[in-house]
């Protein structure tokens, strides 16, 4: 209510350019922080903040002495609780404000060889057999790397599908790709709390849990069905067909693309087919 009685005496004639900047950065904000909670329980838990500080200033209104003293001593331990309970979502909202198109003139453009990556999806999808691989953009991933065990390794479809065998005593956890190089395997991923995967394995829910805190590209197949994923800034493509994959991974990796739905793969279908 202060801020909204100091409008009145804002001189606007002069500060007309700063008040509408504001208005909209706030704006942005709020929306970034909605669009990534929305989907998550981190939504469900600002509700019910927010219900006990409304109560708070009913209570005092209404002068409930009682109940006015026990939510005005909950309310600062809020704060605190938001940073606690909310860690996930709170990487995922900074992970979405750095893929913001003019922050990304700052980061080293990433380089990869698909065709070994491509060449080891595709036959690990024929033999269903389980695989996770992490393609790293512009967004960080050193501190999965550094808890994982280091490889060093130059890409190469033999070495991602000896990683991934059933026997192999690296085929649990994600292999992470940066600059065409193999840092690491067995990597363990942060899990995604969006509701609407709770069903699916762990590797599709690590899979999405990465995309939605970061810009990595991240594959998965199936070791039950076979069939090919790949996640991207929180979108989740199922299945994707082989001949597909190329050119998805092709496009995520020139573009930001945040919708990976029907459209997106209408349109790769038909790249794929005309060349």
């Amino acid at each position: 209510m202060d801020f909204l009685r100091g409008l009145y005496i804002i001189p606007w004639s002069k500060n007309y350019i700063s008040i509408v900047l504001d208005v909209l950065i706030v704006s942005f904000i709020i929306y970034k922080t909605y669009t990534t909670l929305r989907r998550t329980r981190g939504l469900q838990l600002l509700l019910g903040v927010g219900i006990i500080w409304i109560s708070g200033s009913i209570a005092e209104y209404l002068n409930f002495e009682l109940l006015e003293w026990i939510l005005t001593n909950i309310r600062p331990a809020l704060v605190f609780a938001i940073i606690v309970l909310l860690q996930p979502e709170l990487r995922r909202l900074t992970g979405d404000f750095a893929r913001i198109r003019l922050l990304r003139l700052f980061f080293l453009k990433p380089v990869f060889d698909l065709d070994p990556i491509v060449d080891a999806v595709r036959s690990m999808s024929s033999k269903k057999i389980g695989s996770l691989i992490v393609l790293v953009k512009d967004i960080s991933l050193k501190d999965i790397s550094e808890n994982a065990v280091p490889i060093d390794s130059v890409v190469s479809s033999e070495i991602l599908e000896t990683i991934f065998f059933k026997n192999s005593p690296l085929h649990d956890g994600a292999v992470i790709i940066e600059q065409n190089r193999i840092i690491s395997a067995a990597s363990y991923l942060p899990m995604s709390s969006n509701l609407e995967i709770s069903t699916m394995g762990a590797r599709h829910r690590s899979a999405l849990g990465l995309s939605e805190e970061s810009d990595a590209i991240v594959i998965v197949t199936s070791e039950e069905t076979g069939e090919i994923t790949v996640c991207f800034a929180g979108e989740m493509l199922h299945p994707v067909k082989p001949l597909e994959l190329r050119a998805l991974i092709n496009n995520l990796m020139t573009g930001t693309k945040r919708n990976m739905k029907e459209n997106e793969r209408n349109r790769i279908r038909k790249s794929v087919t005309n060349g």
